[in-house]
């Protein structure tokens, strides 16, 4: 039986900034409202902690009795209870249209995803005010707070319409339009907001609208004992995108009216084959596919495949004129602070270009994961095999304050890169394993012996042997043999325990 992970990614599609006034206002209005309910019922929670805490006997399907605490779904019930006037319960105890009178009419959809939010505040500061409570004193940080909420709203897949997308589609259209349930400022109607949609997405949503419609003919037919395909009896199938429930964020941004650039968030689910663990893996098949990547500061990224224990093929990301260009804005930095004089405690300081680094930075670490990720899939590798980062150290030659920032933000830039692969090569049923970084790069793949590295060239010491290579290379085969436990490390005890991601 084949085990199966869920796997997440998120797509945003932009609202057009030419949308109607009424619309940005009932976009704010119905986000004040969804915070001011998150608010309420954060306090009725915090009123009853009781509940979180309290255990409650469920019986099993052998008979036995055991106790645990209430699940989000019976908290939301219990919330409902004491919040909502129903025709068996007229007079609640905590009246929500008292407490937020524009919450009247509200979809019980919105309401519900807005005590979902409360819910998890709640939990996660009692859980830290416990602990916080249970620290000595002299050792106890700042009191756990629970704050105020400021959340985009999110609104789950019976709140939107979607356009019927056309698969084959004769002309190209500007945008279309997705209906939300916003307030308008007298009651709660759907209001059809503009959307520029990209192909990527307009493929991405077209393909879970059909893979909606399968299960729910699955589901229909399981209802009426009617038997199916087993590709029809519910559930995603695997290898295909669906979309969940949305959230609308807006961001501050000068050029569009209003100030506030509005953007669709929509979660894309699908189910991957759960790839198995690395040792699991490499004993059932020692000549498995495996790419094998060396990470650096000049290069981005070596990376090799290896098929059937040899080297097929390499591919190596140039990372220099990254370097340059972030070294010139950390000059520039440097040279403004310089002129500034004193910096003032909790003022950022040259915010256009710290934001122009940290998306340079994060652009490349984005760009080399999925080189990364699509060299694997094009020479079959079940495994990618990195080294093990270990905390910075700065170098012992002398830099200037720009360089040594410039040095540190590249070696950051590694951690980013790794984070990107792990989970873009998950959603194809890649692992991705470290190994230990101890002399990878000073230790010749083929001869076996210690040799010297000056700068970005490795030179072999062995006298019969004459070998000369790239330094990155060469670290990028010891981790191949490093997984293929053939790798002899020069002294005794340097040899640990691997490490698997």
């Amino acid at each position: 039986m084949r085990a199966l992970a869920a796997v997440i990614k998120t797509i945003r599609i932009g609202i057009h900034r030419e949308v109607h006034r009424c619309k940005r206002e009932a976009l704010e209005r119905t986000k004040d409202i969804y915070n001011q309910v998150i608010a309420f019922y954060m306090d009725f929670f915090a009123a009853h902690l009781n509940v979180l805490d309290e255990p409650v006997q469920v019986r099993k399907k052998d008979g036995s009795i055991k106790e645990r605490t209430r699940t989000n779904q019976e908290l939301l019930t219990f919330a409902e209870f004491h919040t909502l006037a129903t025709k068996a319960h007229p007079n609640p105890g905590w009246p929500l249209d008292e407490h937020v009178p524009a919450a009247e009419g509200m979809p019980t959809e919105l309401r519900r995803a807005a005590i979902n939010q409360a819910i998890g505040k709640v939990r996660s500061w009692w859980s830290r005010l416990k602990t916080w409570e249970e620290t000595a004193p002299d050792q106890r940080g700042r009191e756990p707070q629970l704050g105020a909420p400021n959340e985009p709203v999110t609104f789950y897949a019976g709140m939107v319409e979607h356009p019927e997308y056309d698969l084959n589609p004769q002309k190209k259209k500007r945008h279309t339009f997705i209906s939300l349930k916003l307030h308008t400022g007298q009651k709660w109607e759907k209001v059809s907001l503009p959307v520029v949609v990209h192909a990527q997405a307009e493929a991405l949503l077209a393909g879970s609208a059909l893979e909606k419609e399968r299960i729910a003919r699955g589901r229909k037919r399981s209802k009426t004992g009617q038997t199916g395909s087993g590709e029809e009896k519910g559930g995603s199938g695997a290898g295909t995108w669906v979309a969940k429930s949305l959230t609308v964020y807006g961001k501050r941004d000068k050029r569009y009216p209003g100030g506030v650039r509005y953007a669709l968030h929509i979660p894309m689910e699908k189910s991957v084959d759960k790839p198995r663990k690395a040792e699991e893996q490499r004993r059932a098949d020692p000549q498995m596919p495996v790419v094998a990547v060396d990470l650096g500061v000049g290069r981005l990224a070596v990376m090799g495949a290896f098929v059937e224990g040899r080297l097929a093929a390499t591919r190596f990301v140039d990372g220099r004129a990254l370097n340059h260009r972030r070294h010139r804005l950390l000059t520039v930095i440097h040279r403004k602070r310089e002129q500034s004089g004193r910096l003032q405690p909790g003022v950022q300081d040259n915010a256009n270009l710290w934001n122009k680094i940290r998306n340079l930075d994060e652009n490349a670490a984005k760009q080399t994961a999925v080189t990364i990720v699509r060299f694997a899939r094009e020479h079959g590798a079940r495994v990618i095999v990195f080294e093990h980062l270990r905390r910075y150290r700065p170098p012992k030659e002398k830099m200037s304050r720009s360089g040594r920032k410039n040095h540190k933000r590249a070696y950051w830039l590694r951690g980013q890169i790794m984070k990107w692969v792990r989970d873009l090569a998950f959603r194809e049923g890649i692992l991705t394993v470290e190994r230990n970084p101890a002399y990878t790069s000073q230790v010749c793949p083929h001869c076996k012996v210690l040799g010297q590295r000056g700068g970005s060239r490795f030179t072999c010491k062995n006298p019969n042997h004459r070998y000369n290579a790239d330094a990155d290379f060469v670290g990028m085969m010891n981790l191949y043999r490093k997984w293929t436990k053939t790798f002899v490390y020069p002294r005794k005890g340097d040899d640990p325990k691997p490490e698997v991601a």
